[in-house]
C-alpha cells in the first residue's frame, strides 16, 4: 500500500480545478467533437513535472476504463453528442448546488441512513443486543450466516445456526453485517435505465474496496469499522452521478466520450461528499467529506482519504483484469481484538 499512496501523493499536490478532467469540447460539428473529445488529456498548471503529468493520465484512463466496465458493453458505432454531454454536466451542477434535487436521487436514504445511525452510532453496544437486531431481521440472519462461512474465516465447520456464526463474527462483524444489509438498498436502480446496468457492478466494486479498506485500516492506524463504512459508502457518488444522468433533461445519450467521463470524475466526488456529509454518520466521514469539497477527492491527505484512494484505485484496477475472480465477497470481519 505504502508504495501506491506515496505515488497519489506525488500527483496529488498538483493543482486539479474544480470542474477536473479535459474541457469539453465546443458544440458544433458533431464528427469534430466527437475526435476533440476522444484526444484526452488531464488538464495541468505550468511545470507540471512529466512524470507526474502521466500519473494524472494514467488515472483519467482508469475513469475512462473504469466507468465503461459499469456499463458494460456500448457500440462504438454509437455517435458522439457533446450537446447533450454539456447538457447533463449542467443539469449535475444543478443538482450540487439543489438540497431537494440531491435527496431526490437517493431516496431510500431517508429511511436507510436513520435506521444505520441508531444500529452503529453506539459504539457500546453489546453482541447481545447487535444479536437481538439481526434475529429480527431475516435478510441479517442470511448475511450473518453467510459471512461467517466466507473464505475470510477459512472454518472447518460450516456454521448453519444464528448464534454459532454471531459467535464466530463477533461485536464487530455484525456491525458491519448490518451496514451491508442497510446500504445495498441505495445502490438500487429503481427503473433508471443507465444506473440499472450499473448497479450490480457498482456493489461488487463497493464490497472489494470496503474489504481492502478494513485490511489497511490498522496499518495506517485509523479505525477499521470507520474505513470499513467509508469504503462501502464511497460509491454512493456514482450512484447519484449516474441517476442524475438518467433523469436529466433529454436521458442519458447511447455513448459518452472520455473528455464527458473525466469532466464527470469531480462532480461525483461531489456529490458523495455532499450526501455524506449531510447523513453524519461519524465524524470521520464528516471530516474527510469536507476535505473532499475543499481540495477534491483526488488532493485529499488525510489518512482516511489516503485510505479510500488507495482501496478505490486498487478495486478498479482489480475488478478490470480480464481474468478477475467476481469480488463480492464479504470481507474480515471479526476485528474486536486484532482489527483487521
Amino acid at each position: 500500500m505504502a508504495n501506491w499512496v506515496n505515488r497519489l501523493l506525488r500527483w496529488a499536490s498538483g493543482e486539479r480545478a474544480e470542474s477536473a478532467g479535459p474541457q469539453m469540447a465546443d458544440a458544433g460539428d458533431g464528427d469534430a467533437a466527437g475526435a476533440a473529445a476522444s484526444d484526452v488529456a488531464p488538464v495541468l498548471g505550468p511545470g507540471v513535472p512529466e512524470a507526474q503529468a502521466g500519473e494524472l493520465a494514467e488515472i483519467a484512463d482508469l475513469e475512462v476504463e473504469f466507468f465503461q466496465w459499469l456499463l458494460g458493453e456500448t457500440s462504438v458505432a454509437a455517435p458522439l453528442d457533446p450537446v447533450a454531454e454539456q447538457r447533463i454536466l449542467g443539469f449535475v451542477d444543478d443538482v450540487l448546488q439543489s438540497d431537494q434535487m440531491r435527496e431526490d436521487l437517493l431516496p431510500r436514504a431517508r429511511s436507510v441512513i436513520p435506521e444505520l445511525l441508531h444500529s452503529l452510532r453506539d459504539d457500546n453496544q453489546s453482541t447481545r443486543a447487535l444479536s437481538a437486531r439481526v434475529a429480527r431481521d431475516p435478510n441479517l440472519v442470511v448475511e450473518v450466516i453467510h459471512l461467517a462461512n466466507s473464505v475470510w474465516y477459512r472454518a472447518d465447520k460450516k456454521v448453519i445456526d444464528l448464534m454459532q456464526a454471531i459467535s464466530r463474527l463477533g461485536t464487530e462483524g455484525l456491525r458491519r453485517a448490518i451496514a451491508r444489509v442497510l446500504l445495498k438498498p441505495i445502490f438500487d436502480a429503481h427503473g433508471d435505465p443507465l444506473l440499472g446496468r450499473a448497479t450490480q457492478r457498482l456493489w461488487q466494486h463497493s464490497e472489494l474496496k470496503a474489504s481492502l479498506c478494513l485490511q489497511q485500516a490498522a496499518s495506517v492506524g485509523i479505525d477499521p469499522f470507520g474505513s470499513y463504512l467509508a469504503g462501502l459508502m464511497h460509491n454512493v457518488g456514482w450512484t447519484a452521478a449516474f441517476r442524475a444522468i438518467d433523469r436529466s433533461p433529454g436521458g442519458a445519450p447511447t455513448r459518452f466520450s472520455p473528455a464527458f467521463i473525466n469532466a464527470l470524475a469531480p462532480r461525483r466526488d461531489r456529490l458523495f461528499a455532499t450526501l455524506v456529509r449531510s447523513w453524519e454518520l461519524s465524524d470521520s466521514l464528516t471530516t474527510l467529506a469536507d476535505e473532499v469539497l475543499t481540495v477534491g477527492f483526488p488532493n485529499a491527505k488525510s489518512p482516511l482519504g489516503q485510505l479510500l484512494q488507495y482501496a478505490d484505485r486498487t478495486s478498479c484496477q482489480q475488478l478490470l483484469q480480464p481474468r478477475a475472480k467476481p469480488a463480492a465477497q464479504a470481507p474480515p470481519a471479526s476485528a474486536d481484538s486484532t482489527g483487521v
